[in-house]
């Protein structure tokens, strides 16, 4: 007789079958946005290079149509497959501190130590930032992708069209494919309308057809040479404000000596009260991405400066971030002052200390932050006291 009862055995196969297909269904629609792009990609380069410049033009400007539609082509494809081949990099769980044979518990905790020296950014109530699904403690910049299930480093954005996130592995590979796709849908606007007024001028429309390819060719690079110049644009200018597009989006919380809970004088430190703590001047921005050498700034190679885990900071923004919190915890210390001598001078009877306490609206309580062992005051409304 079988160990197992045959429903189980059934359920199990009908849940494998769910999944099968879900797993099918997901890998289908990942693998469809990206061979529509390198089809697109491929016939136009089909239409440019042998339509265009083989069969149609002649002399110099064949020759230039083809190498520059040949090269542009290979450098869009590369361009493409590194942009999906360094996709979805992020903290994992391995490359943290710690051996697989440690506990759970300090593993995270060796991962914690070691990012928190280095990292600037925190969460809303001022912790280091954690992910509880990847489990792993999130390094600056760092954010998890819902559709890739992990957290990727320097996350920009997850780009529907490569089916991938854009991080810091492959951002670079990224910029450059849109500067690619501009300059080869200008060409193919540029070749397609010559063609197309050559045509017009001879008055071929007599006695010939034109090809549609030549027509699609037009408008199709006139679409998408407009939408991705847009595009690239903002990323142009995120890329010299050292932002990525979740940064310019949503406001990023900085670590203080003042737990963020405690600011009362003012809003705690951020990138909209003191500025993009990344800011490094727009050349060692655009440095940070593409590299220093201008020989590979515009060629597919990787020369992204640093790991993706830790990121030079602009030191006038972590002296505003210290400053405001000084500022901050000298206001409230004298606060805290204030209330204390107020306690005293009313303790003379216990029936005046006890109207006092409850008059008093604030309550202080020194607070241990369970990360960076710091102490900060915290002020709450306190519980009123009833007169029997």
């Amino acid at each position: 007789m079988s160990r197992y009862p045959r429903d189980a055995i059934v359920g199990k196969k009908r849940a494998c079958s769910a999944g099968a297909v879900n797993a099918f269904c997901c890998s289908l629609a990942t693998l469809f946005p990206r061979v529509f792009v390198n089809v697109l990609l491929t016939w136009a380069a089909y239409v440019l290079v042998i339509d265009i410049g083989v069969r149609t033009l002649e002399g110099f400007g064949s020759a230039v149509v083809v190498v520059l539609g040949t090269g542009i082509y290979a450098l869009c494809v590369s361009s493409y497959m590194l942009i999906v081949w360094y996709a979805g990099i992020g903290p994992s769980r391995s490359e943290m501190p710690g051996s697989d044979d440690e506990p759970a518990e300090t593993d995270l905790e060796a991962a914690r130590a070691a990012l928190l020296p280095q990292g600037v950014l925190a969460k809303e109530n001022g912790r280091q930032r954690y992910c509880s699904k990847c489990r792993c403690f999130k390094p600056d910049r760092t954010h998890h992708c819902s559709t890739c299930g992990t957290c990727v480093l320097r996350m920009d954005h997850h780009c529907p069209w490569f089916s991938a996130c854009i991080g810091f592995d492959n951002h670079k590979y990224f910029i450059l494919f849109l500067i690619y796709v501009v300059v080869f849908c200008l060409v193919s606007f540029v070749a397609s309308g010559i063609v197309l007024l050559d045509w017009i001028d001879r008055s071929e429309y007599l006695d010939t057809y034109i090809s549609l390819n030549w027509v699609f060719l037009f408008i199709i690079s006139i679409i998408f040479g407009i939408a991705v110049l847009i595009f690239l644009c903002y990323q142009l200018y995120l890329l010299f404000s050292n932002k990525t597009t979740i940064e310019a989006m949503e406001t990023q919380r900085y670590k203080s000596s003042v737990a963020s809970s405690s600011y009362r004088y003012s809003e705690p430190p951020s990138s909209e009260s003191v500025g993009n703590v990344f800011d490094l001047g727009w050349r060692e921005n655009f440095r940070q991405v593409m590299g220093d050498s201008p020989w590979t700034w515009f060629w597919p190679t990787r020369t992204s400066k640093g790991d993706g885990m830790t990121f030079p900071t602009n030191s006038n923004v972590v002296n505003a971030i210290r400053r405001q919190a000084e500022q901050e915890a000298h206001m409230l210390s004298s606060l805290q002052g204030f209330l204390d001598r107020r306690g005293q001078s009313s303790s003379s009877t216990s029936s005046s200390a006890s109207n006092s306490a409850a008059r008093s609206n604030v309550v202080i309580a020194n607070v241990e932050d369970e990360y960076t062992g710091r102490v900060s005051v915290e002020f709450r409304p306190s519980e009123r006291r009833h007169g029997n």
